[in-house]
C-alpha cells in the first residue's frame, strides 16, 4: 500500500495539485501580511511623545504622532484619512454616492478667547477625493467658500442642502460647481449660540431631513421644499437605526432617541406629544478617560473631576451614530458610539430592545472603545462608510468651549498649556477592525467603491438589501429621487418575499411611499411577513390613505392583523 501511495504521488497530476495546493497557501500568506506591508513608513517609525509631556502640557501632534496616542477596543484601528492642509476645523461630513467625502469646515470659530471674528466669511465646504485609491484622501476642492459658522450638510442627486445661521440653503451641483441658490428657511437657527443651534440635517427613512436642537423637519415635494413642525430633538448631532429610530444626545445625556415615530402623537389634542420622543436611553453618563481633562468648563467642581483630575461623566456629548456597517463582528452591530470631546474619548452602548422601549449599556466597565492621551484630539462627529466602517471627524484643537460658556477657570487652563493656539487643522479617521487573513483575501476581490449616481435602476433595487446601511439608505434616495415608476414592479417582489432580511422590505416600503404608491395591495403584501418592524412600517405607510376612500380598506387589514395576533 505504501508503495501504491508514492506511485500515485509520482504521477504528473498529483505533482501538479500539490504545487497549486503550495502556490495558494503562499498568496493567502502574502495577503494576509499584505496590510502591514503597505503601512505608510511614518506610522512604525513615528516617536510616540512621551507622558512626561502629554500630562504636563498640549503638544501640536503630527497625524502620525497622534495615532501613537490612541487606545481602541481589542481587534480595531485607526486609519488616517484626512489631514489639515487637506482640511481645516472640519465639524461635520457626509459621503455622495462616489464615495468621496463632502466637509464642513467651521473656521471661525473661537478665533481667540473672546470669540472675535465669528461673523467672518471664511469658512467653507469642501470636498475630498481618493485619487490612487489607497483609502486615504489626495485633494481637497472647494466647493462652497465665503460662509459664516457652516453647521451641517445633506446632498441630494442635484445638489447639496446646508445649514449656514441663520439660513438653510439649498444650491445646486453642476460638476462639482454651485450653480442656482434657493433659501429653504431664513428662521432655520436665529436664536441661540454655535453649541445651541440647528445642525444634523438627518434624512430619514420617511424622506423627512430632521435636525438636531430644532423642531423641524424638511422634505422636497414635486421639486419645492417644504418646512413642518415636529417634536423638539437634542442637541449636536443625529444617527437612525434600521428601523428608522432616530437618536440623538444632549451635552451632558448621551444617548437620546425616539421610540415612536415622529409626528404621530402630537395630532391628539388628549395625549401628551412627547411621550415615546426624546427618551433618555442611557443612563450611566460615566466617561473614562486616559489622560487628566482639567481642562473642562467646570472643572473646579468635584462631581466632574477625580481625583487624579480626569472628567467623571458627560460633558460635551456629541455627534452620535448607530453602526449600520457589515465589518465589525456581530457583536457590534446597531450599538451606539458617542463622541466625547471634553474627555478626548468615544462610548461605545450596547442597545437592547425591552418591548416598546430601548435600553443603551455601556459596553464597557472603566474603559472606552476609543480615547486618547492627546489633549487636542477633539472628537466632534461619527458616521458609517460606504466600505462598512465608521469614519470619525477630529476637529483637532485646544479651544473647542464656545465664548457663552467660557468659564474663567477654563481660560485659565487654556492659555497655561497654549491651547488657543494654533487653528487651521482638522483629522478624519476611519475605524477599521482588524479582519482574519480570509475575510481580507475576500475584501480585496470583492470591495467595490460606490458608484450609485451611474448605477441602474435595478442595481439599486438590488442595493436595498445591502448589508451595509448606508448602500440601503442611498439606494433608496436615488430610487425616490430618480421617480422612474417603472421599478414598482421590482419593489412589489421585495414586499412579496417570503423570507428577506426585514430591512429590504423596510426600504421597499419607504421608496414606494416616495413614489406615491401605497395601495391596500401594498400594505396587504407587507402585513404578511409577520415581521413586527415590517408590519409597523407598514402602518406609517398606509396612514397616507387618511382621509381617502380606501382608509376602511386599509384599517379592515389591520384589524384582521390585531385579530391574529
Amino acid at each position: 500500500m505504501h508503495r501504491e501511495f508514492i506511485s500515485k504521488f509520482n504521477k504528473p497530476k498529483a505533482v501538479l495539485s500539490v504545487i497549486l495546493c503550495v502556490g495558494i497557501f503562499m498568496l493567502f500568506y502574502a495577503f494576509s501580511i499584505a496590510d502591514r506591508l503597505y503601512l505608510p513608513l511614518e506610522k512604525d517609525t513615528a516617536s510616540p511623545v512621551p507622558d512626561s509631556v502629554l500630562f504636563t502640557s498640549a503638544p501640536i501632534l503630527s497625524p502620525e504622532q497622534a495615532l501613537q496616542t490612541f487606545q481602541l477596543e481589542e481587534g480595531f484601528s485607526l486609519e488616517l484619512v484626512a489631514s489639515e492642509p487637506l482640511i481645516e476645523d472640519p465639524v461635520a461630513m457626509t459621503f455622495d454616492s462616489r464615495g468621496r467625502i463632502w466637509v464642513v469646515e467651521m473656521q471661525s470659530y473661537m478665533l481667540d478667547l473672546d470669540g472675535n471674528g465669528e461673523e467672518k466669511k471664511i469658512s467653507r465646504i469642501v470636498i475630498l477625493e481618493d485619487e490612487d485609491s489607497d483609502g486615504k484622501m489626495d485633494r481637497s476642492k472647494v466647493f462652497l467658500d465665503s460662509l459664516a459658522m457652516p453647521r451641517a450638510i445633506a446632498l441630494t442627486e442635484d445638489g447639496v442642502l446646508y445649514a449656514e445661521p441663520p439660513n438653510l440653503w439649498f444650491v445646486e451641483n453642476i460638476e462639482d460647481s454651485p450653480g442656482k441658490k434657493t433659501l429653504i428657511d431664513s428662521t432655520y437657527a436665529v436664536d441661540g449660540n454655535a453649541e445651541h443651534q440647528p445642525n444634523g440635517l438627518t434624512r430619514g427613512m420617511d424622506g423627512w431631513y430632521y435636525n438636531a436642537k430644532s423642531k423641524f423637519r424638511y422634505k422636497r415635494v414635486d421639486g419645492t421644499w417644504i418646512k413642518e413642525e415636529t417634536e423638539f430633538r437634542g442637541q449636536w448631532g443625529m444617527s437612525m437605526d434600521n428601523f428608522g429610530r432616530l437618536y440623538y444626545n444632549s451635552n451632558s445625556n448621551q444617548l437620546r432617541g425616539d421610540l415612536v415615530p415622529p409626528n404621530r402623537l402630537g395630532r391628539n389634542p388628549n395625549f401628551d406629544a412627547s411621550l415615546g420622543i426624546n427618551v433618555q436611553l442611557a443612563d450611566d453618563q460615566q466617561v473614562y478617560p486616559i489622560r487628566p481633562t482639567p481642562g473642562i468648563n467646570r472643572g473646579y467642581r468635584e462631581d466632574m473631576i477625580t481625583h487624579d483630575n480626569k472628567l467623571t461623566k458627560f460633558t460635551a456629548a456629541c455627534g452620535p451614530v448607530i453602526y449600520r456597517g457589515q465589518r465589525y463582528p456581530q457583536a457590534f452591530f446597531e450599538n451606539a458610539f458617542v463622541c466625547e470631546p471634553s474627555g478626548n474619548l468615544i462610548k461605545r452602548n450596547i442597545l437592547r430592545e425591552e418591548g416598546t422601549t430601548v435600553v443603551a449599556e455601556q459596553a464597557y466597565e472603566n474603559r472606552e472603545f476609543l480615547a486618547s492621551t492627546d489633549e487636542r484630539f477633539r472628537p466632534v462627529s461619527l458616521y458609517n462608510g460606504p466600505d462598512g466602517y465608521l469614519y470619525l471627524v477630529d476637529m483637532y484643537r485646544g479651544v473647542i468651549q464656545h465664548k457663552t460658556y467660557l468659564t474663567d477657570y477654563l481660560r485659565d487652563q487654556i492659555t497655561s498649556r497654549g491651547l488657543e493656539k494654533p487653528l487651521g487643522m482638522g483629522r478624519i479617521y476611519r475605524i477599521k477592525y482588524e479582519q482574519g487573513w480570509w475575510d481580507k483575501f475576500k475584501e480585496k476581490f470583492t470591495h467595490t467603491e460606490p458608484s450609485l449616481a451611474e448605477a441602474s435602476d435595478r442595481e439599486l433595487l438590488a442595493y436595498l438589501s445591502h448589508p451595509n446601511g448606508w448602500w440601503r439608505d442611498n439606494a433608496q434616495r436615488l430610487l425616490i429621487e430618480r421617480n422612474n415608476t417603472a421599478i414598482v414592479p421590482g419593489l412589489f417582489k421585495i414586499i412579496q418575499k417570503e423570507k428577506p432580511q426585514h430591512y429590504e422590505k423596510i426600504h421597499a416600503l419607504w421608496t414606494l411611499e416616495g413614489l406615491g404608491i401605497y395601495t391596500p395591495e401594498v400594505i396587504q403584501w407587507a402585513v404578511q411577513s409577520k415581521d413586527p418592524k415590517v408590519v409597523a412600517t407598514a402602518l406609517r405607510v398606509a396612514e397616507r390613505n387618511r382621509g381617502s376612500d380606501k382608509a376602511g380598506e386599509i384599517l379592515n387589514i389591520f384589524a384582521a392583523v390585531a385579530g391574529n395576533a
